[in-house]
């Protein structure tokens, strides 16, 4: 309980917070890798979600590669791929988003399936084109699940890019495997604090992002 009270402190205090080590700059380094990786799960992710949901092809190549992304450990993606790339992002970058994946596609395909079949049917009787439909039709009607799962995604990058901090790089887990190296746990808690402190900002902004973004006919129950 110490360790952590001392954590809160390390935090806290201002003198910790500035420079190019400080926590302000770490901060933004684990932001950045976090954003990076999440938005390439979704550039990559939402589009072959929405393509499996609409023709209902490729649904069992989907879900046992999705499955065998889940089961690659980041760390060995890292090492591996540092041996191509050492010192540099990339490794660290494919790894995460290697990890975001399959949050992205199985929540998008979901969506997609979730949607009344008489939907479909009304578009088509309106003389919907099928990239008319998907775009503003079914990505709209999916939407909430989409959201759920880069949000999903977002979480668990944030919580993994603490990677880089292994293998040089910035970010918090810079923090955490210095605390550790030097035993100074005041640091490793308070960094594991600003780890949490970041998904629970990840979860207040999909929050906002729901109201903002999703349509009031289309929402869960929960959101309204």
């Amino acid at each position: 309980m110490s360790d952590f009270v001392d954590g809160i402190r390390w935090v806290t205090d201002g003198g910790n917070w500035w420079g190019p080590n400080g926590i302000a700059a770490r901060l933004v380094e684990h932001l950045w890798y976090s954003l990076l990786a999440t938005a390439l799960a979704a550039l990559v992710g939402i589009p072959v979600g929405l393509w499996v949901g609409h023709t209902g092809h490729g649904r069992w190549i989907t879900a046992n590669v999705t499955n065998v992304l889940r089961a690659v450990p980041t760390v060995g993606v890292v090492t591996l791929l540092f041996v191509w790339r050492p010192l540099t992002l990339w490794p660290v970058l494919v790894a995460l988003t290697v990890l975001a994946l399959p949050a992205v596609v199985l929540n998008t395909v979901a969506g997609v399936d979730s949607i009344e079949p008489t939907t479909r049917v009304a578009a088509q009787a309106c003389g919907y084109r099928a990239s008319q439909q998907v775009l503003g039709v079914e990505l709209p009607c999916a939407l909430p699940l989409v959201l759920a799962g880069v949000r999903s995604a977002a979480n668990q990058v944030i919580a993994t890019a603490t990677v880089a901090g292994f293998f040089g790089l910035g970010g918090l887990g810079r923090f955490l495997f210095t605390g550790y190296g030097t035993q100074r746990y005041d640091i490793v808690w308070g960094a594991t604090v600003l780890v949490i402190a970041l998904v629970l900002l990840v979860e207040a902004v999909f929050a906002v992002l729901q109201r903002t973004l999703v349509s009031p006919g289309v929402r869960p129950a929960t959101a309204t």
